[in-house]
């Protein structure tokens, strides 16, 4: 059971640097992006990562946020699959740690709807 969270980048050399330096922190594994559908291409250079609780998921922001305070990077995108199957994306910016936070709210609440979903699933299946 895991969470999958989608990070895009503006460049590739900031996707490598974060799948160098920061993923190894993040409480998940590295997993395939989802692929924006045809005609809403955004240039962004996309990693994929699933966690398996709530705390990572907030964490995963947190390290975002580190992130961009090393990096000459401004912004990074999130986005991640919301409980109707609706796409849901929000922005971390550097210098903006009470944007962040929300995210951080917002995206851990949506994993742990998913993961308590799956478990109900994996119970009454």
């Amino acid at each position: 059971m895991s969470f999958v969270i989608t990070v895009g980048f503006a460049t590739e050399h900031d996707r490598a640097a974060f799948v160098e330096k920061t993923v190894p922190k993040i409480r998940g594994h590295l997993t395939d992006a989802p692929t924006p559908e045809e005609g809403a291409e955004d240039g962004l250079h996309r990693v994929g990562l699933a966690v398996t609780s709530q705390s990572a998921a907030k964490d995963l922001c947190h390290q975002i946020v580190a992130f961009l305070a090393h990096s000459k990077t401004g912004r990074v995108t999130v986005g991640w699959t919301g409980m109707a199957g609706e796409a849901q994306v929000g922005e971390v910016n550097a210098g903006a740690a009470r944007d962040a936070e929300i995210l951080a709210m917002r995206l851990g609440t949506a994993a742990k709807a998913h993961l308590d979903a799956e478990k109900a699933e994996g119970v009454s299946g």
